[in-house]
């Protein structure tokens, strides 16, 4: 393949400047020319494949096979979700987590009620920071419960199609919540003793997670190590640890999605409150806080525009999901669901001129079998971001940098092209997408592609390399303009 890539960007170079043998550029359209042949000699029966390239500036259409296929884009739908987001929400939009009650003296009289708008990057040194805000505030008891209300995205904390693996704990799958903390997982530290010693375990959100362990340290040998994860009675985890590691093992962090996510964060700031001297006479609960109370302590999220680079370089399905329902909740009107914000992401979509007749959206990270987008709409999403000024600049730097960073940062790595591929990839067992753009000197020149392909289950990697070699050779093209 990588022979045929070779004489492919030779082609292209030829092409460009009109000296292919005795054919006119006419008559052997470059990216046809080059492309066809990669294509027909990957894609195997039962794989679709479906690749639209275009120029950012004119929209004109280099290269299509099966442009309107319908096809799951895997984790391409979060490239739909930034970009109506920077639309809908703005790149400036900040979250807003506060600690509210009334103060009498050092004590906050009737509940201290813990909420959120949906900062998605809420973790518990964020809850630590509010609650020293608290004491220097001078507050050092609370009579009443400590409240998290949740309300401001609305009751749905199971995304759509997350339930077609309900039995996978790893936090891909996190649920989501509008009070949320370090991406709605816990965490499991476990550290080795010494030989023949107990190992250290701890676990956090702090509060919420009761750890039992009988995990032991061997001199040498394989790590046994098991965590089970169950729930109580009163809406928190149990942790049991259980197995041997040895002394030479290197600490290690576990995660797990955790399924009370609003509890969770209300359980670390009471543990965080209780550290640092404050004492909260009732219980911690979900519910709805009372009007009138006064704001004690505040967090601020960092601005979307930076809260995005989880979404498209690392495609972080908690910070897509929360996005999706930060859009939907935008401006506050009605019920906020997963429905609503796919139905403005669609709204979005039409308004920037996309066709969008055969596209399916459920949800905002692309998980499971979800959505359905063909490459020829997402392609057309890419451009109008392109075309707008005003966000053009935080949507392309959302994306991974092509041999840089995110999920490109061990693929197209190609000399003395640095920087020039910006791409959102998606993956899936029966998926592998690839979509974004190839930077050119001439913004105009910049091209535009996206690369769809289902019924891959068993070939991924060789789907992957014939999408990394459809870019390359978009670069090669690209570089032949300079």
């Amino acid at each position: 393949m990588r022979e045929r890539l070779g004489a492919a960007l030779v082609c292209a170079a030829l092409a460009m400047t009109g000296h292919v043998g005795a054919q006119s550029p006419a008559a052997a359209p470059p990216l046809a020319t080059m492309l066809a042949p990669l294509i027909a000699a990957a894609v195997t029966p039962g794989e679709r494949l479906s690749v639209v390239v275009m120029e950012a500036g004119s929209g004109r259409v280099l290269f299509e096979r099966e442009p309107a296929a319908a096809l799951n884009p895997a984790s391409d739908t979060k490239l739909l979700t930034a970009a109506t987001a920077l639309a809908v929400l703005g790149a400036d939009r900040r979250f807003t987590t506060t600690l509210d009650g009334s103060q009498v003296g050092d004590t906050v009289a009737g509940p201290l009620v813990f909420r959120s708008d949906g900062d998605p990057s809420l973790s518990t040194g964020d809850v630590y920071a509010m609650a020293r805000e608290l004491v220097a505030a001078g507050v050092r008891r609370v009579e009443g419960d400590l409240v998290v209300d949740d309300r401001a995205l609305g009751a749905e904390h199971l995304p759509p199609a997350f339930e077609q693996q309900p039995d996978e704990s790893a936090p891909f799958r996190a649920s989501v919540s509008a009070v949320s903390i370090d991406e709605n997982a816990l965490s499991v530290r476990v550290r080795p003793g010494a030989a023949g010693a107990p190992a250290v375990v701890s676990a956090e959100p702090r509060g919420y997670v009761d750890v039992e362990s009988s995990l032991t340290t061997t001199a040498e040998g394989p790590s046994t190590l098991n965590i089970a994860v169950t729930p109580l009675p009163d809406g928190r985890a149990r942790v049991r640890v259980t197995g041997s590691v040895p002394a030479s093992a290197r600490s290690a962090v576990y995660r797990r999605r955790l399924d009370s996510p609003s509890l969770a964060a209300g359980w670390a700031m009471r543990s965080a409150l209780e550290d640092l001297g404050v004492r909260v006479s009732g219980t911690t609960r979900v519910g709805v806080a009372p009007d009138g109370l006064t704001t004690l302590a505040t967090h601020r999220s960092h601005a979307l525009s930076a809260l995005l680079y989880e979404v498209g370089k690392e495609s972080n399905n908690f910070y897509a999901e929360m996005t999706l329902l930060a859009i939907a909740a935008t401006p506050v009107a009605g019920l906020v669901t997963f429905q609503r914000g796919t139905e403005r992401v669609l709204d979005w979509c039409r308004g920037a001129g996309v066709d969008t007749r055969g596209m399916v959206l459920r949800n905002g990270s692309g998980l499971y079998d979800a959505n359905r987008v063909s490459a020829r709409q997402i392609a057309q999403v890419l451009r109008a971001n392109w075309r707008r000024p005003a966000v053009r600049d935080e949507f392309i730097a959302q994306l991974a940098v092509g041999g840089g960073d995110g999920t490109l940062r061990n693929r197209l790595r190609i000399a003395g092209a640095e920087r020039m591929v910006r791409a959102k990839t998606g993956t899936l067992d029966d998926v592998i997408a690839l979509s974004g753009y190839v930077l050119a000197p001439d913004p105009s020149r910049t091209l535009v592609f996206s690369i769809l392909a289902n019924g891959v289950r068993g070939r991924a990697a060789p789907t992957r390399q014939l999408a990394d070699e459809i870019v390359t050779t978009l670069v090669g093209v690209v570089r032949a303009h300079r």
